[in-house]
């Protein structure tokens, strides 16, 4: 994917593990951090004062430049990024690039040949669109802990990254002229399946640093919790402000400072186990607490949020119809291109090394 230029929107692991893959295939990806930094810097363990083992695994091979996006500067360093990009990817809530002055269409007006790629939780649309979330989340929507389990994960992201390979090597015939022999092991595929765990551990043994994450089943605010009927809630607080809130609604403001408190895991057992999971679902499940029941397969016939988005169609089978995934991508009509004149600004760049 040499000569190609990704501009990279997003925080976090999804959009990181995207654009990490694209930049290891010759990617010229250029990641956009807030002022402060992305919070992967922070995570444990570091490597130097504002590094950490995953940011170094995430953003190896890519530029980097940091940008207050609520400015009108922001915007325009932004945009002025955009004008020679191919493609953009970004993690926002929907509505907030739009919001920001850098959404599709923003872009599309100084660049019409952008491609644009919206990483969301939930999708553009539906009830819970602007609900914020974790992979713990998305699973329990999607009913995988609980009755539907993620077969053969490696074969999964194989595919998945075969199908990414491929468009790669078009891409080169196309600007070489010559066919080219892509070699993918799915084990490979599948310690990029668990990338960032597995760099984290390694870093723990580089460092001697031990792993703080929330990710390992050691804190409370990130766990899966049984209820009084049998089902199952997910919590996937892992900022501070979603556990806030959380503790808010439960009534027990003296856990604010209990995040990180394994001993608090008991606690919480107890606490879910006296209700059924509607009644949690109704206090907890919002906007900004990242709580979600975990479905079962009849839940997710009649989820709306499913629904709303046709996440899953009927498909004609001799044994008469039955319901599977649809296709995840949904290619968005762009609106009419809007001119704007814009002046350019020059940015200062770090970049993480490739190994």
């Amino acid at each position: 994917m040499r000569g190609i230029r990704i501009v990279d929107l997003t925080r976090m692991l999804p959009g990181g593990t995207a654009t990490l893959l694209l930049a290891d295939l010759g990617a010229d990806v250029v990641k956009v951090e807030h002022p402060t930094g992305d919070d992967t810097r922070y995570l444990h363990p570091r490597v130097g004062a504002d590094s950490s083992v995953q940011h170094q695994y995430l953003d190896r091979g890519k530029a980097s430049v940091r940008v207050d996006l609520k400015t009108a500067h922001g915007r325009q360093q932004v945009l002025d990024l955009c004008r020679d990009a191919d493609a953009v990817i970004e993690s926002f809530r929907p509505g907030v690039a739009d919001r920001l002055g850098i959404g599709h269409a923003d872009i599309r007006a100084v660049r019409p040949q952008i491609v644009f790629l919206s990483l969301t939780g939930y999708g553009q649309e539906g009830p819970r669109s602007r609900f914020a979330g974790h992979d713990l989340n998305f699973m329990s929507v999607a009913g995988i802990t609980e009755g539907i389990t993620p077969t053969m994960p490696a074969d999964v992201a194989g595919g998945m990254i075969a199908a990414l390979g491929i468009v790669s090597g078009v891409m080169a015939s196309r600007h070489s002229g010559t066919g080219v022999h892509i070699d993918l092991s799915l084990t490979d595929a599948a310690l990029v399946l668990a990338g960032q765990q597995v760099a984290e551990r390694l870093g723990e043994l580089a460092t001697g640093e031990e792993i703080r994450t929330p990710l390992y089943g050691t804190h409370p605010c990130y766990q899966v919790y049984r209820c009084q009927d049998g089902r199952l809630l997910s919590l996937g607080a892992i900022e501070p402000k979603f556990w806030v809130r959380i503790t808010e609604l439960l009534g027990r403001p003296d856990w604010v400072d209990r995040q990180d408190d394994g001993g608090l895991i008991t606690e919480l057992t107890v606490l879910f186990a006296t209700r059924p999971l509607d009644h949690w679902v109704e206090l907890l499940d919002g906007p900004d607490t990242c709580v979600t029941g975990v479905a079962t397969a009849a839940d997710l016939l009649a989820d709306p949020h499913l629904s709303a988005r046709r996440s899953l169609v009927q498909h004609d089978t001799p044994a008469g119809p039955v319901w599977q995934p649809a296709p995840p991508l949904r290619l968005v009509a762009p609106a009419p291109v809007t001119e704007m004149s814009t002046q350019s600004d020059s940015t200062q760049r770090e970049a993480v090394p490739s190994p």
